[in-house]
C-alpha cells in the first residue's frame, strides 16, 4: 500500500509540474480577485513540483 500512495503522489506532482511548465512556456497570465500572479512563479513551482515527484518516485523504489 505505501508504494501505491508514493507512486500516486509522484504522478500528481509530475502532472502539476507539467502544467506549470506549460503555463511558463505560454506566458499565460493568471488573475485572481484582481491580483496578478507572475509567470516566474510557475517556473519556481514547476521546479519544486518536479523535485517532489522525483523524491516520491525514489521513495517508492526504496519502500
Amino acid at each position: 500500500m505505501p508504494k501505491a500512495a508514493l507512486y500516486t503522489a509522484a504522478t500528481v506532482f509530475a502532472v502539476v509540474s507539467a502544467l506549470h511548465w506549460v503555463r511558463y512556456a505560454l506566458g499565460s497570465e493568471i488573475t485572481i480577485a484582481g491580483a496578478a500572479f507572475p509567470v516566474s512563479g510557475s517556473l519556481i513551482a514547476g521546479i519544486v513540483a518536479a523535485i517532489l515527484a522525483a523524491w516520491m518516485l525514489f521513495a517508492g523504489h526504496k519502500a
